[in-house]
């Protein structure tokens, strides 16, 4: 019984895509090759009067830390200023959008 609820073909389900992950212009920029970004992911960030935290691949990192060769310039609200090579470039959190109540149709 359990043989009819799992696909007849494993290589079928890696094709499938994640709904969770977020748009591809949010992880990666549009030029490909050498972007100074790449592999470098941005998941929250923390401003707090006397602090300010990014978690950039599951790293807390602070203005001035380092994480693959590129230095934190600024944490800023919904995004982060690096530089590498002497390049800035800028990790952006997805943009928030306003919650909706899903609300009920009446007969």
């Amino acid at each position: 019984m359990l043989a009819m609820l799992m696909p007849a073909d494993k290589g079928n389900t890696a094709s499938l895509p994640d709904p969770t992950r977020p748009p591809q212009r949010f992880v990666e920029p549009a030029a490909s090759g050498d972007a100074p970004s790449k592999g470098l992911q941005l998941g929250s960030i923390l401003i707090a009067p006397q602090r300010r935290v990014a978690v950039i691949n599951g790293r807390p990192l602070s203005a001035g830390d380092r994480i693959s060769g590129a230095k934190v310039v600024a944490i800023e609200p919904g995004q982060v200023r690096l530089r590498r090579g002497g390049r800035d470039f800028v990790l952006k959190l997805l943009p928030k959008r306003p919650k909706v109540t899903a609300v009920a149709e009446k007969d």
